[in-house]
């Protein structure tokens, strides 16, 4: 059902706002933003936040100047106990120790009125807690002053000086918590404060100077520090103090007494060390307690001026405090009651408009694409973006319509995006096809004249290169594969009749480079794979091979096994290379069990997407794991609706005599990562062969018995899926295996070898003689009406069938070949071993045609009738390709 979201094509004019009187989107949004907007209500509650922010930060540095004042207070009573100690220490008078308990006195009220205080900000805290550490330590200085004899002036004053050295350290962080309006008054009130205790110091280092009859170098060192922190402190305070402050210490310095103390102060700082001091000790106490005391006074007026400001910017953050939250709940009042009116109409229209843009983007959009994705019809963009955005209708002209109108055409673009991607691919897919088709007619050429060299070849080393570059141009044609699943078209080969499962894995060996490192395990021979999958699960099996001899160590072995599940059947690919990590592994596991749509960026990974394109074409689970001894292992799981049980398909007959075939000796097998299967029959020895393209020895796991000779099979109908190994004539001697020619893995048993004592000879295989000359005369007819002039059947070259299988031979009553030298490959005598021609299809009257298998009969029947290719006199270990 189409959803109504707007009007479909409207005219220009009807675009315009016009006043209707359900009105339209900016007349809603007037109404409703009118009020709060005079409020400012966006910014109202950033704002009232701000507001009680600063005022509890008010309250806080309420606090920190009450703390800061009282902290001065202290530092004054302090400097007036130190004094009287100094006092009383260098004089030794009954009257000063009066005099220093009076102090003492005046000190603790100042240290009640102090600890009423807590810490207003964690800032002040470590400097609290120093504060008091300091004052619990007073009582042992004010014992050590009573004690005179046990007590030095040094040592006391040290003890005062730190004390309160840590309450202006107070003053000095609480005016940086200060406002930034008012840090500049806090400053200058903590720099008037220092004033006082450099010359409280200075005061000190003359009465120690006094009592000791000298001046010493250090006190003369101490004298010039405490002069200079005078005047870096009233520096500081004039530069920051309010012009009232400033004239009230100007007039401080008008003082007599305080004159005098200056007087005084420069005698001092003319004096050299080891100069006696001429100065009156109780001239200069009295002079420097008045400068103390007159800078007090002006710092205790500072001090209450600041915390007037303090208090009056805090009454006015309070009102605007109060203000702001009458505001805010005025203003939300209101908002309430215009939302409830027209909150509504908005929200209706826009949630019918997010329902159909959901709609649309989670189900007409994916619809269309998987409806571009099956097709197989010519595609228009254009008119299936307009077919699917015509299912959107807008309604209005206001806002809303717009929006509407532009989903609309977000969702047309999307779709006709989707479809000229859809052709894009199309057309990359239809690229790869004929690309791939283009390069395996060259292919196929080159193997048509690779085989016309190697017929009448017999020099050994020229042969190895030929059957090097037959084996190069093998692995092209599993390229040229890879690119049709790229494309995604299916083989072009069709066969009919199931293939023995180690026949294919021998076809899938053929076709890597280091075929010699794959050694066979356990095979049953009665598991036998459906004809229509055999030639892409020897690719997808290919893959994994040579992606396994390509990722281990050169000297490492892979080994090929089965396993019979319940509902699989199991072929494991191990290797012992490097491995993969746990993250890594779980990544191509998840790309091949959902391949999904072949992209061009899968030509650089071409291995792994052909394998996961040909498992899911073919239902067939393919996974990577970590081997337990190292390595990985890739597991193939088939199921078993491609398997066929039964015996393997027999081979043609041949001509000559039967003689029967002796089984090689199985050795002990190299790997134990998974054990045997339990099989139906006794697994078949893998033969070392040499053979046309290659030789290649195979290890199977062991077997429950020995090898038993095996009797020639039963002729089949027709000819073979492979090409079977040749027998020799009747009385031909069997020829001694060649070492020196290496190549890619045979698969058909051309020659097998039999350990009879120490020597290693041939066993020749068994075959009839009538039956094959009948298939052989079928070959000759179908080549000749073929194409003339043709000398074999037209498109098939030698391949390998299983192991120890029978294999064509030359024509009846032709000599057999010649028994080769010591060190020498067979001689080969041309057009010896001719290939029968494939078994004609019964016609089937209720078989319904399947486009796609005639297409593929089609396309190779062209390839058959194009590569033209005469029959070898060496059997190949490539796949052939049925006419």
């Amino acid at each position: 059902m189409t959803r109504t979201i707007a009007t479909a094509a409207v005219a220009p004019h009807a675009l315009r706002p016009r006043w209707r009187p359900r009105g339209n989107i900016a007349t809603l949004l007037r109404l409703l933003v009118a009020v709060p907007l005079l409020a400012v209500v966006g910014f109202a509650g950033l704002t009232f936040s701000n507001s009680v922010r600063q005022v509890a930060e008010a309250g806080e540095m309420q606090q920190l100047a009450a703390l800061s004042t009282d902290a001065g207070s202290l530092a004054r009573t302090l400097q007036a106990e130190r004094t009287a100690a100094a006092v009383a220490l260098t004089s030794g008078d009954a009257s000063a120790i009066q005099e220093f308990d009076r102090a003492a006195r005046d000190t603790d009220d100042a240290i009640d009125a102090f600890a009423s205080h807590g810490a207003p900000t964690d800032a002040v805290t470590g400097t609290l807690r120093q504060v008091d550490t300091g004052l619990g330590n007073l009582e042992t200085v004010r014992g050590q002053v009573a004690a005179s004899e046990y007590a030095t002036l040094s040592a006391v004053s040290f003890s005062y000086r730190i004390l309160i050295a840590d309450l202006l350290t107070l003053r000095e962080e609480a005016a940086a918590g200060t406002s930034s309006l008012l840090v500049d008054d806090a400053r200058a009130a903590a720099a008037l404060a220092a004033s006082g205790e450099a010359i409280g110091q200075l005061q000190i280092v003359v009465l120690r100077s006094l009592a000791m009859a000298e001046l010493t170098p250090a006190a003369q060192q101490e004298s010039a520090s405490a002069r200079a922190r005078l005047a870096d402190a009233s520096t500081d305070f004039l530069d920051l103090a309010d012009p009232s402050w400033a004239a009230q210490w100007e007039q401080v310095g008008t003082d007599a007494s305080v004159v005098t103390a200056q007087r005084l102060q420069d005698e001092v700082g003319r004096a050299l060390p080891g100069e006696r001091l001429r100065l009156d000790a109780t001239e200069w106490t009295e002079a420097t307690n008045v400068w103390m005391a007159e800078l007090y006074t002006v710092q205790r007026a500072v001090d209450a001026e600041f915390a007037e400001q303090l208090a009056a910017a805090r009454g006015v953050q309070l009102r605007n405090a109060a203000v702001q939250a009458a505001g805010i709940l005025l203003v939300v009042a209101l908002t309430a009651v215009l939302t409830s009116v027209v909150a509504q109409r908005i929200t209706k229209r826009l949630r019918r408009l997010q329902e159909s843009a959901n709609t649309a983007a989670y189900e007409r959009l994916p619809a269309v694409v998987r409806e571009l994705s099956a097709t197989t019809q010519p595609l228009s963009p254009n008119e299936i973006a307009d077919r699917s955005a015509a299912e959107l209708v807008v309604v209005g002209d206001d806002e809303i319509a717009e929006v509407g109108a532009a989903v609309r055409a977000l969702h047309r673009e999307a779709v006709r995006t989707a479809g000229e991607q859809a052709v894009l691919r199309g057309k990359v897919a239809e690229m790869f096809v004929h690309l791939s088709r283009r390069e395996q007619r060259l292919v196929d050429s080159l193997l048509v004249q690779v085989d016309r060299v190697e017929r009448d070849e017999t020099d050994p080393d020229r042969l190895r290169e030929l059957y090097e570059l037959d084996h190069l141009a093998t692995r092209m044609a599993r390229i040229n594969q890879s690119l049709l699943v790229l494309g995604g078209s299916g083989t072009s080969r069709v066969r009919g009749k199931a293939v023995p499962i180690v026949t294919v894995v021998q076809a899938g060996l053929s076709q890597i480079e280091q075929y010699t490192r794959v050694w066979i395990g356990s095979f049953d021979d009665g598991h036998c794979v459906a004809g229509e999958a055999v030639d892409e699960l020897a690719h997808l099996l290919a893959e994994l091979l040579d992606n396994a001899t390509a990722y281990s160590s050169p000297e490492t072995e892979v080994w090929v096994e089965s396993q019979s599940l319940p509902d699989v059947l199991v072929l494991r690919v191990i290797d012992q290379g490097v491995g993969l990590s746990h993250q890594r592994c779980a990544q191509i596991n998840a790309q091949l069990a959902e391949p999904g749509s072949v992209e061009i960026a899968g030509v650089r990974a071409m291995g792994l997407i052909v394998v996961g394109q040909l498992a899911a074409r073919w239902d067939i689970q393919v996974a990577l794991r970590p081997a337990t001894s190292g390595g990985t292992v890739a597991e193939v799981r088939i199921p078993w609706q491609l398997i066929s049980w039964g015996a393997p398909e027999p081979a043609a007959p041949q001509w000559g005599s039967a003689a029967p075939q002796s089984a090689a000796p199985q050795p002990a097998a190299a790997r134990s990562e998974f054990p045997p299967p339990q099989q139906h029959a006794v697994t078949q020895p893998m033969p070392v062969a040499t053979a046309s393209r290659a030789t290649h020895a195979v290890m199977p796991a062991p077997t429950a018995e020995p090898p038993q000779a095996r009797p020639a099979p039963a002729p089949p109908p027709a000819a073979p899926l492979f090409q079977p190994a040749s027998t020799p004539l009747a009385g031909a001697a069997p020829s001694v295996v060649a070492p020196s020619v290496a190549g890619p893995p045979t698969i058909n048993g051309w020659f097998e070898t039999v350990v009879e004592g120490t020597d290693a000879v041939v066993a020749w295989p068994d075959g009839g003689g009538q039956q094959w000359a009948a298939a052989m005369e079928r070959a000759v007819a179908i080549a000749s009406s073929g194409s003339s002039g043709s000398s074999g059947p037209a498109g098939l070259s030698g391949s390998a069938g299983s192991a120890g299988a029978p294999g064509p031979t030359g024509p009846a009553g032709s000599p057999g070949s010649p028994a080769p030298a010591n060190g020498e490959l067979p001689r080969r005598v041309p057009q010896q071993h001719l290939m029968p021609a494939a078994p004609t299809p019964t016609e089937g009257g209720g078989n319904r045609l399947d486009p796609s298998s005639i297409a593929a009969a089609m396309s190779a029947y062209a390839r058959g009738v194009a590569g033209h290719r005469p029959p070898s006199s060496v059997p190949s270990t490539r796949l052939e390709q049925p006419s």
